[in-house]
Parts: C-alpha cells; structure tokens; sequence
C-alpha cells in the first residue's frame, strides 16, 4: 500500500509523507521507552549491543515502514536479512522467541496509534484510510516477525550444542562441579576438555558492529550472563594470544589466568578484576588485557591468590629439582636484585663466586632467558619472594 492509494492527490501524499517521517523519532524512541519498560529481559547495561539493537530494530521496522507508505521500497531484502541476523542472535543467546516478537508487537502498538494519529489529523485522510494503514502496519509486522523466525529456526540445530555449552559453562562457573558431570556435558558438547582454560571478561565495544559480536568457535560462551564472559581452552598455546586478539574484535576483553576448568572461577575473578585495572588505566593497545601482564598491581590490590599462581607459574622450572632448590631460588634472588652480577651475589651469600657462576648456568638451563628480561625481573622478585615466605618447601 502507498500512500497514494489513500484517495490523495500526490502533492497531499508526499506533504503526508513528510508528516509522518517528522514523526520517526519520537514514534520511535517512545516505542523503546515502552519495551524497555515492559520487557526488563532486554535491558542490560552491561551489554550496549541490546540497547543499539533494540533501538536499531525498532527505527528501521518503523522507517522503513513509512518509507514504503511514501512510495519507496524501504529496503525491505535488508531489512529481512537484518531481522533474520537477529534471530540468529536470540536463538544464541537463550532468549525466548517470545519476547523478541511481543516488543514487535510493542512497538507495533506505538506506531499504529501514532501514526495514525498523524494521518488522521491530514485533511482528506478518511477514517477507512486510517484503517488501512493500520491493517498495513500488521501485514508489515508479520514480514519481520516471519523474518526473525526463520533466523531464530536456523540457529536451532546449532543452538543445541550452543545450549550444551552454556549448561557445561554454567555447571563449571558454580564451582566443585562432579569430574563425571564435567565429561558428560563436554562430550554432550563436542568440546574435548582441555589441559587449562583461561576465563575471559567482556564488555561490548560501543562502535562494534553487526547484531553478533564474533567470538573464538572453541569457547564455552557466557554471553547470556549479566556479566558476559567465555571460557577459552589452551590460553597459553602457541598464537593464543594473536588469535584472541582477532577473535574478540569486538569486545573490550581481560583473559585470566590459565587454570585446570576446575578452577575456572579464579580465572574468572581476575578477568573481571583485570577488566577492571583496565577501565582506569585505559585500553592500552585495544587487544585483550591478560591477567599476567599485570600481576603486580593486581596482587598489590587484590591479594595472594593470584600471587599464588604467579609464582607457580614463573618458578614451574624448579619444581622438579629435587636437591639444592633452595638454594638455587636464593641465588635467583640475588641476582635478580644485582643485575645477575655473580662477584656481588658471591658477596652476599658468602660463597665463592665459581659456585654463583655454576647455579647462574643451572638457572639460565632451566629457565632461559626469561629471567633476564628486564620488564619481568619485578614480577620472578615478587615470585622468589613469595615462595620463601610460603615454605618450608622441602627438596
């Protein structure tokens, strides 16, 4: 239906038009003003992608109507393949098909009595006309409800092993989940369960785009939590890092420490505590922030269990050592305090410095160069020492 097909003359329709495209707006914001009031499900501040896509959803379906009442084809293929992405995402995201289509038809009750408001106020606008718009608003309503379906019923053979996925994420996030529970739920979801996970915060970047933010394809994914978050395998394998970079595009990420999937929760705590650091320090390179780039000003914050892992990780190459490890991590100290200057040491430890030189070899075997970077000394410091306070640790 056209406006021209309202027994007007064409200069009175395209005035009408003009009318009714002034009135865009407001119709609109006062439609998701009434949605977000009604449909709390669809309101998370800590996600920007439900607001921008509520708003988006709502301007267009509204826009593009009036646009075809003007004579134009409202760009009705995007906007179906628009809506149809949509329904990709509310199957993905858990939420029922229901609420997205009851704020259709929300919206649709806010535009049918406003616009035809604004055209019953037109001189020559018939009260039969009027219910022809509306009849037409309906019609309208079905396209992009029948839209959203079809994305919706895409995503559901998918969704199964997305829904598989979310249950295993959540049994895991609720802590001391059954080994056998673990194993049953992971093969349920195709995902072999890995050596280590690391847990990942998220917040929406505001300027991403497209109604589905990109996540890594392995993942457990969290997105239908208040606080978004994933659980990725392996963090810490070869280009872990580079690939979530590239993966999580879209996101304002922290990666946590890399754990057993038993102890995911910590990894998730110092996600959201990283995420935090991050907020106040800014975004740095706009990649992912990971946890164990910022150790030190986390423990200075936040306490020992982080500090824990941190130690266990940068000394794992003395776990093994069986005879003189005290003696070995005392002499690490030492030259990490002195510039790995073997006299100086050799002078604090009351040794001769042959002996200094021989353990300095045995550490730079065991541990490579790692020791000698000067942006990590702090943080093997802070390990060294909080491995001495935690002992005894019996060779």
């Amino acid at each position: 239906m056209r406006l021209t097909d309202l027994d007007l003359t064409d200069a009175q329709a395209a005035e009408l038009g003009d009318v009714l495209r002034g009135r865009l707006a407001d119709v609109s914001a006062e439609a998701v003003g009434e949605i977000e009031a009604r449909l709390p499900a669809l309101v998370r501040p800590q996600d920007p992608r439900y607001s921008a896509f509520l708003t988006q959803a709502v301007h267009w379906g509204i826009g593009r109507f009036v646009e075809v009442l003007t004579g134009g084809d409202g760009g009705l293929a995007e906007l179906r393949a628009f809506y149809r992405d949509l329904g990709v995402l509310v199957a993905e995201e858990g939420i029922p098909q229901d609420t997205w289509q009851e704020c259709f038809r929300v919206s649709t009750g806010v535009a049918i009595n406003r616009l035809t408001e604004a055209a019953g106020s037109f001189p020559g606008v018939t009260p039969t006309a009027i219910a022809r718009v509306a009849e037409n608003v309906l019609y309208y309503l079905d396209e992009i409800t029948g839209a959203l379906a079809e994305g919706y019923d895409s995503a559901r053979a998918a969704g199964d092993v997305l829904q598989r996925r979310r249950a295993l994420l959540d049994l895991v996030l609720r802590g001391d989940p059954r080994p056998e529970d673990v194993r049953r739920l992971a093969a349920d979801a195709g995902w072999p369960v890995p050596r280590t996970v690391a847990a990942v915060a998220l917040v929406r970047r505001p300027g991403a785009a497209g109604p589905r933010p990109g996540v890594p394809a392995d993942a457990l994914p969290g997105l239908h939590l208040p606080e978004p978050c994933l659980i990725v395998p392996d963090p810490e394998g070869p280009g872990g890092r580079a690939r979530l970079a590239a993966e999580l595009k879209d996101w304002t990420a922290a990666v946590g420490p890399a754990v057993p999937l038993a102890q995911v929760r910590t990894s998730l705590r110092w996600a959201r505590r990283t995420l935090e650091l991050a907020a106040r320090t800014g975004p740095g390179d706009g990649g992912p922030v990971h946890t164990a780039d910022h150790a030190v000003p986390l423990v200075l914050r936040h306490g020992a269990d982080l500090m824990e892992h941190l130690a266990a990780t940068l000394l794992a190459p003395l776990t093994d050592v069986r005879r003189s490890r005290e003696a070995l991590m005392e002499t690490l100290l030492r030259c990490l305090q002195t510039g790995f200057n073997a006299s100086e040491v050799a002078t604090l430890l009351h040794l001769h410095p042959q002996t200094i030189r021989y353990r300095v070899r045995r550490l730079d075997e065991a541990f490579g160069p790692a020791i000698r970077d000067p942006d990590r000394n702090l943080e093997y410091q802070a390990a060294v020492t909080y491995w001495f306070q935690t002992g005894p640790h019996p060779d």
